[in-house]
């Protein structure tokens, strides 16, 4: 994944209800309830209030990122929980979390994302979080995805376990992405995959895309009313691609902290709940 930058969540404490309509107009779903639908969660649950959510800084590898603590901490609150920065990092922060009754820990370095359960004693990771929210997405927009031609573009992480949960939902998947090697490990993992050497031959002909890469993606290409979930920084997008689209869902750190905040509080419930759709979705993500 792209690292974040300020300046591409330096918004985000303050755009909560913003995000909220965009999704409603794409989706039928705010925020919270596109999180419950990824977790299979009905959307009168509460899993998230009455919880404590603290968020640790790691300055480990390339450091934190100034605002990212506080925006994921924002995302905790928007759904219904008590929030909080540590004030110390790293291990001495995570410590002081648990030492102070804290529910779930948000802790991020260079190669890890997760909210850590206390009570469970388990982790949830933004990478599937990532992947099964705005797979949610899709399928919200686009309805059974059952047969339907979807271009994913990325087989990187975030794309790899979208194209798992795709491969469960038997959609017909074309793969795309800029390293060989990558495309070819998941045309292995999934049989029926094709794939595409030329983005825009790709792009040209989608009317459903699952974008997971930060590749640049010029207006012109877009064909008029596809549905495009976007999860992949910086953003690809033009504003003639744009005003193309029916639906385009994208947020540089709002669904897939959402994903992993309601995902990780339902790992307390009895019996744990699991993501959408039952067991081929479960074990899929999990």
């Amino acid at each position: 994944m792209t690292r974040l930058t300020p300046d591409m969540i330096h918004d985000v404490p303050y755009a909560m209800s913003d995000r909220d309509h965009a999704l409603w107009g794409s989706l039928g779903r705010d925020l919270r309830g596109l999180a419950y639908e990824a977790v299979g969660l009905d959307a009168n649950e509460h899993v998230m209030e009455g919880l404590t959510i603290a968020c640790v800084p790691v300055t480990a590898g390339q450091s934190t990122i100034s605002g990212f603590s506080e925006s994921v901490c924002a995302v905790a609150e928007h759904l219904g929980s008590r929030s909080y920065v540590t004030k110390r990092t790293d291990v001495a922060g995570f410590l002081d979390a648990i030492e102070a009754g804290a529910d779930i820990v948000f802790m991020a370095d260079d190669e890890e994302f997760v909210a850590f359960n206390v009570k469970a004693g388990r982790a949830v990771n933004n990478i599937r979080s990532t992947a099964l929210g705005y797979f949610t997405a899709l399928r919200l927009a686009a309805g059974p995805l059952d047969g339907k031609d979807v271009l994913l573009i990325g087989a990187g992480r975030v794309g790899s376990k979208a194209g798992d949960l795709l491969a469960a939902s038997r959609a017909r998947v074309t793969v795309v992405d800029a390293d060989p090697s990558r495309t070819e490990a998941l045309l292995q993992s999934h049989r029926s995959f094709v794939s595409e050497d030329v983005l825009e031959t790709a792009v040209r002909k989608a009317s459903l895309i699952f974008n997971a890469s930060p590749a640049r993606i010029p207006g012109e290409w877009i064909k008029e009313g596809a549905i495009v979930v976007s999860p992949g920084m910086p953003f690809s997008f033009d504003e003639e691609g744009m005003r193309r689209m029916s639906v385009l869902v994208h947020d540089p750190l709002q669904i897939g902290v959402a994903v992993m905040a309601v995902w990780s509080a339902s790992l307390s419930l009895q019996p744990a709940m699991a993501p959408h759709q039952a067991a081929t979705v479960m074990e899929v993500i999990s």
